[in-house]
């Protein structure tokens, strides 16, 4: 197990625990972190990196500022997603959550929405291209069933449409 999900804590406090105990004890009793070290058997990347079309997926609450804001101030949370292209300034999107400090993150959205390395890792070859669209979700969804029966399924057909090789999926 990598250190990430040992009971290790740095500077005196957990996260990882903190994070555990509280969806298990509001969601789902049963959660245990599942760490994926080792990459799928079941999807294997089938053409070489410098040849793959790269998605990006973000829970950050990345939205472009013509688009509607996610709804923070749902209880259950927002289980919707928006789409904006992947050659978008990262100056036009906005960031809106209720899990983080987003003041912080849009000091430098590359940390949560790392369009800019993902353009030069295009640009040097080490990816084919990256895809079109960028999707972003809302990181606290306490209702999830309609983000897996709904949000989830569309955003797959959307990647299955634009022929992604690979999706970068990054949680907040």
């Amino acid at each position: 197990m990598n250190k990430q999900h040992s009971d290790e804590a740095e500077d005196g406090v957990n996260f990882v625990d903190i994070e555990r105990d509280w969806v298990a004890g509001r969601i789902y009793p049963d959660f245990r972190w599942r760490p994926y070290d080792d990459f799928s058997p079941y999807h294997p990347l089938r053409v070489p990196l410098a040849k793959t079309r790269v998605a990006f997926v973000t829970t950050a609450g990345a939205h472009l500022t013509s688009q509607v804001p996610f709804d923070i101030d749902s209880k259950s949370g927002d289980p919707s997603y928006r789409a904006f292209p992947s050659t978008t300034p990262l100056d036009d999107v906005v960031l809106t959550h209720t899990g983080y400090d987003t003041r912080r993150a849009a000091l430098d959205k590359n940390v949560v929405l790392p369009l800019d390395h993902l353009r030069e890792a295009e640009r040097a070859g080490r990816i084919g291209e990256l895809a079109p669209t960028v999707y972003a979700c809302m990181g606290y969804v306490a209702d999830t069933d309609p983000l897996i029966d709904d949000t989830a399924p569309e955003i797959a057909a959307r990647l299955c449409d634009e022929q992604v090789d690979l999706v970068l999926l990054a949680p907040t």
